[in-house]
């Protein structure tokens, strides 16, 4: 995607627009820890400072309606070394609010396990378990919050009891056991938080710093993090520095509703999606053919991660809408992706 008119500055800019804050900035790498801090900024700065493109992007998350009713929310959009434009929509969530990630953990634990094995390494029933068709189930969608909890006892009866089912092996089941039993075989006895917790194995991996919680020993869904700390996985995925880099596309099965194989998906978009490793591929109908345009990881309270299919771009959207959550991560992908077509064009969107 070639860049026009959207020349950066490398300066901050805080604007208010109808209560939405639009930070604008560029050459802004990451630091070594890969969270870079604000700068100070002028909250005198008018509307006339920002270009087409960014006004554009701002009347999107505003008054888009696809984004009209998702609540606060941050957004920002980058590539692996700069972060080209972002914006909080009204107050409390920015870059650094941490809030739980739900399924977006996803994609953060299947790249650390491609990292710590290696993808030649993989055995069949280790992809099947990265990819959902493993047959191991969850018999109750539980939290496994309570501090001291293990993977391992996360796995058990005294909270998801993942049981394996035959009838699904080699069949797509959405369904976080997959995970909890490649997890609870690898690195059952780490915990939520402390020495050798789950974080602290995963961050060994991916080098980020996302932060501990007791919820964390529930691999498929208990993450914690911020969009700062999603940033710093995304641009390395885009640099290729991970295994998972040049796996993005390996071992994907159809994940739509009525497609062959599947037997349980939460994909509700008439977009006929694939699953791969811990990821979703997300495709659209382009010029008479289902053309693969970008990856994702959806999370059920609304945090939405995603990189284009020709890894030049990501994009985040984060919220947590926990009470009442009703298919937030569809909801997150669709205002996301509004805002983004907005940003390349110009032209806000309805």
């Amino acid at each position: 995607m070639k860049w026009t008119g959207m020349k950066r500055t490398g300066q901050w800019s805080l604007i208010s627009a109808a209560g939405l804050l639009a930070l604008g900035f560029g050459g802004c790498g990451p630091s070594e820890e890969g969270l870079e801090p604000l700068a100070a900024v002028s909250p005198n700065t008018s509307s006339a400072a920002l270009t087409v493109y960014q006004q554009a992007a701002v009347d999107t998350a505003n008054t888009s309606q696809h984004c009209d009713t998702l609540g606060n929310f941050h957004w920002e959009l980058g590539d692996g070394a700069t972060v080209h434009f972002s914006l909080s929509r009204g107050t409390g969530v920015g870059a650094f609010t941490e809030m739980p990630l739900a399924s977006a953990s996803k994609w953060l634990y299947a790249s650390a396990y491609l990292q710590s094995k290696g993808y030649a390494n993989l055995t069949p029933n280790e992809k099947r378990r990265l990819n959902f068709t493993s047959g191991y189930l969850e018999g109750i969608d539980a939290t496994c919050g309570d501090p001291g909890t293990t993977v391992s006892a996360c796995y058990g009866p005294s909270y998801k009891n993942v049981s394996y089912n035959a009838s699904q092996e080699g069949k797509y089941y959405y369904d976080g056991g997959h995970m909890q039993k490649l997890a609870a075989d690898d690195i059952g006895i780490r915990s939520g938080t402390g020495f050798a917790s789950v974080m602290d194995w995963v961050n060994k991996w991916l080098s980020t710093s996302l932060p501990e919680s007791d919820n964390a020993v529930s691999v498929a869904g208990g993450f914690h993090g911020s969009a700062a700390h999603y940033r710093l996985f995304l641009q390395k995925l885009l640099n290729n520095q991970y295994a998972m880099s040049s796996q993005l596309v390996s071992d994907a099965v159809p994940a739509y509703a009525g497609g062959p194989g599947v037997a349980f998906t939460p994909w509700s978009s008439s977009q006929r999606a694939f699953y791969g490793l811990g990821h979703w591929l997300e495709r659209e109908w382009l010029n008479g053919a289902w053309t693969l345009t970008g990856h994702s990881s959806p999370g059920k309270f609304g945090f939405y991660p995603w990189v284009d299919a020709g890894k030049t771009q990501y994009m985040i959207l984060a919220r947590s809408r926990v009470l009442l959550a009703n298919n937030e991560g569809e909801k997150s992908r669709l205002c996301a992706h509004a805002i983004r077509r907005a940003y390349l064009t110009g032209v806000p969107e309805p």
